[in-house]
């Protein structure tokens, strides 16, 4: 499974200290409009307010998400230093005590909202934490978010990392632990090894396209020194280096480029791909030394273009490093396209389940068994690093909102769930091995109905979720 991400409006709730997913601190005028990108005042490194400019206040939303319902009505918010916090929106202010004060979630579907009115340069609020009454000592993570994670082999920490058009290039530039929220940015490493350890389930990373080779080393080590030893560890060079949409894409093709790898520059992209992660694996298997065949080299293509499997998995040797061909089968990607938009907004949901069933039981079923017969052919196994429906409206399609509700009913019917199934069928038929979903959780919307479970209130009766808890757990 790919978890959802870290973020202040998604609505997964991993971590016990709900602060982990807060939005960042933003500067707000008093009695002025919302503002998103107001100049910060100076901070601590770990991204805690010093001053607060006169006239202003700085905000954060501790927790979004307006579904709260397997969370307690009481919160905790600890924290160190001399200030004064405010609260509005989905919570009231109880009770102060000495570094804590006591919250009362109203449950009326808004926000809970922290203002920072006042703070001490010498001696700032900081280690803010958001807890509650009978939270199991010692634990990081909320038992609800663990017990979805029940019968998953692999987590795909893709977008934990912030992967795409990620900045990082040196390992100072990493996540923290220890910094004021997690959900922008990327989630510290930390955090990442304890859940794969907590869950007993195997991690695979996505590393930053730019990450140089202390970065890679570094990282490594972490993996190797504190993850649990019966696990694997699943490595993978950024994500979909073969996707335009990203600055990865770019990057590989200007490497590509200047190595001179192919007078043809999408070409070049990929060798560049091809190699970048055939140098990262081989600082991974250096470091894990006796150990090394824990560590699951991926070597990711295009699913709809067996070419690129071709040009990847073939270039230097890679073959001789890749312990698996991984690929996206996703089905209904082109209903949403602009070509198509229009016709497929006036449809009914039998046409839709048609058009769907008929792309996977065709099209679909196709690109899997010729990207199977490549990974057979260089001596690997096929995986996926992501798949299942991919019904989106792309970003200009005027008919965008009314393909949105229609998509989003889709998801909801039973026929979905049904069609997953016939999916992974055709997947385990072709001799597919590990599918890593597209995702955990999240609300659905004009950008995609990417999760299994909308949100922490869903009754599990999610078509989607229903068809892949009935596969992990058969």
């Amino acid at each position: 499974m790919n978890l959802a991400p870290v973020a202040y409006w998604g609505s997964e709730l991993p971590f016990l200290n709900l602060g982990y997913t807060a939005s960042r601190w933003r500067l707000q005028p008093i009695g002025g409009p919302f503002q998103w990108d107001l100049p910060l005042p100076p901070s601590t490194p770990e991204g805690y307010p010093l001053t607060i400019p006169p006239g202003h206040y700085l905000e954060s939303f501790l927790v979004f998400t307006p579904h709260r319902n397997s969370l307690p009505d009481e919160l905790f918010v600890n924290y160190k230093g001399n200030g004064r916090l405010e609260y509005l929106g989905g919570a009231e202010l109880v009770k102060r005590e000495s570094g804590r004060d006591i919250l009362r979630d109203l449950k009326n579907g808004g926000p809970i909202i922290a203002r920072l009115m006042s703070t001490s340069a010498d001696d700032p609020i900081r280690d803010i934490t958001v807890t509650y009454p009978g939270a199991p000592e010692g634990e990081i993570f909320r038992p609800e978010f663990l017990d979805r994670l029940s019968g998953v082999s692999v987590l795909r920490f893709m977008d934990w990392m912030d992967t795409n058009n990620s900045p990082i290039a040196t390992w100072d530039q990493r996540p923290r632990l220890e910094r004021y929220t997690q959900s922008e940015g990327g989630v510290a490493l930390e955090l990442m090894v304890a859940l794969a350890n907590r869950a007993s389930i195997a991690p695979w990373f996505t590393l930053p396209h730019k990450a140089d080779d202390d970065y890679v080393r570094r990282f490594a080590e972490y993996v190797r020194d504190n993850l649990d030893p019966a696990l694997p560890v699943w490595v993978e060079h950024s994500n979909e280096v073969w996707n335009s949409l990203f600055d990865q894409f770019k990057y590989a093709l200007e490497q590509g480029q200047r190595l001179n790898l192919s007078s043809n520059e999408y070409e070049a992209g990929l060798r560049y791909h091809s190699r970048r992660t055939t140098e990262i694996l081989t600082i991974w298997k250096e470091v894990f030394g006796d150990d090394k065949e824990r560590v699951i080299g991926v070597y990711a293509a295009q699913a709809a273009n067996p070419w690129t499997s071709e040009v990847i998995m073939s270039w230097e040797g890679a073959s001789d490093h890749a312990d698996v061909l991984a690929v996206a089968p996703y089905f209904g990607g082109s209903l949403g396209d602009q070509e198509h938009a229009p016709t497929v907004a006036g449809w009914s949901l039998d046409q839709l389940f048609d058009a769907l069933t008929r792309e996977v039981d065709g099209q679909n079923r196709e690109f899997i068994e010729q990207q199977a017969e490549i990974a057979k052919r260089y001596g690997v196994e096929l995986v996926a690093y992501e798949g299942g429906q991919h019904l989106v409206g792309y970003s200009g399609t005027p008919a965008d909102k009314v393909l949105h509700e229609f998509f989003a009913k889709a998801n909801r019917d039973p026929r979905m769930g049904d069609l997953y199934r016939r999916h992974i069928e055709h997947w385990r038929a072709a001799g597919g091995g590990t599918y890593a979903f597209f995702n955990s959780m999240g609300e659905y919307s004009q950008w995609g109905c990417w999760g299994l479970l909308e949100n922490e209130d869903d009754d599990r009766n999610a078509p989607k979720w229903r068809a892949v808890q009935g596969m992990v757990n058969a």
